[in-house]
């Protein structure tokens, strides 16, 4: 672990503290921060812990249970504690106190996240009229009922507390972030230089292996990369519908060829999600220009990304600038906020939310030229009082190899 156990408990310290101000003041006695999987934001949050696997676990001879998720219970002052669903056991050492889950992957009916240990918190907790729950459009509806049925006089809420502290970053996030921004300039610098020494013939999965293994090596923990947003690559025609697809282990690259990429990994859980584009051989006048516009529209947006602009202003201003140039933003799409779960808001397509100084947005316009290639980069952007600060350094220029 890279970050010392006593630095990381006092930022999740810090969280939940804050956690429970909101809580006091939207009227929750309690609140259940749910992850799964998949989606493990909030929880890893405010515990550090995440779901690292998932599949069917044996309760009993003849009853089985789904295992992919964990909650964190919190209330006005007892310490936080980590609900593991049976089978599932923390992998690294996390920054909760008490933890009620099965015994490595052999368990009971009852064990970590269930029914019969929420009771007993809510229980234990004592004059709770309100619960809040996070991640609720993923909790699981078996548990939900159960509480209903414990406590029809309670009122359970969706809860989105955790999701709005996590969207305005500490000093802790930021430097974590700018560690996470400089693996990413290694995983680009790896795919350069395979594309300057034998590009022609690689396939697209060798490209995108090369830079995971990159960064895998200069961070040398076990995380894996994220399977709600793999890395993804263009190097012309779409795969399966899509311009920008999972690599392909049999499509290569020939002269001529645009190579887009967007590599996601993960630096102790904060996200890596940075895109660059490079042409193999000489460029296309019609390729220079698409290229020439998205430098200039990600330029003005990344200035333009300050306090107070709603985030969907963002999206209209680089669509004008593409259509000014003779183009057209690649499906409307400009990015979105940046945290544990990759993919977090605000949505920079719809979302009339305004930015608040310490964000972190993924920046990432795109042009498609004839259906065939895509051009466009992405930085993880700091929101500050005077504009964006990139976290990412490799260049984007020049577009040929």
């Amino acid at each position: 672990m890279t970050i010392p156990h006593d630095v990381l408990q006092s930022e999740i310290d810090k969280r939940v503290a804050n956690t429970r101000a909101l809580m006091a003041e939207r009227g929750y006695d309690a609140l259940i921060v749910y992850g799964n999987n998949k989606l493990s934001g909030s929880l890893r949050y405010l515990t550090d812990y995440f779901p690292d696997r998932a599949g069917w676990i044996s309760l009993t001879g003849t009853e089985t249970a789904i295992v992919d998720g964990a909650g964190a219970f919190i209330n006005a002052s007892d310490p936080p504690v980590l609900l593991v669903d049976p089978g599932l056991m923390p992998t690294r050492e996390i920054c909760v106190s008490e933890i009620m889950a099965g015994e490595g992957f052999a368990a009971t009916k009852g064990d970590g996240l269930s029914v019969q240990n929420l009771e007993k918190l809510i229980t234990d907790t004592g004059s709770v009229k309100r619960i809040g729950i996070e991640t609720f459009d993923k909790f699981p509806a078996p548990i939900y009922a159960g509480i209903i049925e414990k406590f029809s006089d309670i009122e359970i809420v969706r809860s989105t507390i955790v999701e709005e502290l996590r969207m305005v970053k500490s000093e802790f996030d930021l430097e974590m972030f700018r560690k996470a921004g400089r693996i990413a300039d290694l995983g680009h610098e790896t795919i350069v230089n395979l594309l300057k020494e034998n590009g022609v013939g690689v396939t697209e999965l060798e490209i995108i292996r090369a830079a995971e293994h990159a960064m895998r090596t200069a961070n040398p923990i076990y995380e894996d990369s994220c399977s709600s947003s793999p890395s993804l690559i263009c190097t012309g025609h779409p795969v399966a519908g899509a311009l920008l697809h999972l690599p392909n282990p049999a499509k290569t690259v020939h002269r001529g060829d645009i190579v887009h990429w967007d590599i996601c990994m993960r630096f102790e859980g904060y996200p890596i999600d940075n895109a660059r584009t490079r042409c193999m051989g000489p460029v296309a006048d019609k390729h220079k220009r698409a290229y020439e516009a998205v430098l200039e529209i990600q330029r003005a947006i990344i200035e333009a990304a300050k306090p107070g602009i709603l985030a969907s202003k963002l999206v209209d201003l680089a669509e004008q600038m593409a259509i000014d140039r003779g183009f057209k933003l690649w499906d409307r799409f400009l990015g979105h906020g940046l945290g544990w779960d990759i993919h977090e808001r605000p949505d920079m397509g719809i979302e009339e939310l305004p930015l608040k100084e310490n964000m972190v947005l993924a920046i990432e316009p795109r042009l498609a030229v004839d259906n065939i290639y895509l051009f466009g980069n992405e930085d993880m952007v700091h929101v500050t009082k005077d504009g964006g600060v990139s976290f990412s350094s490799f260049p984007k220029e020049p577009l040929e190899i």
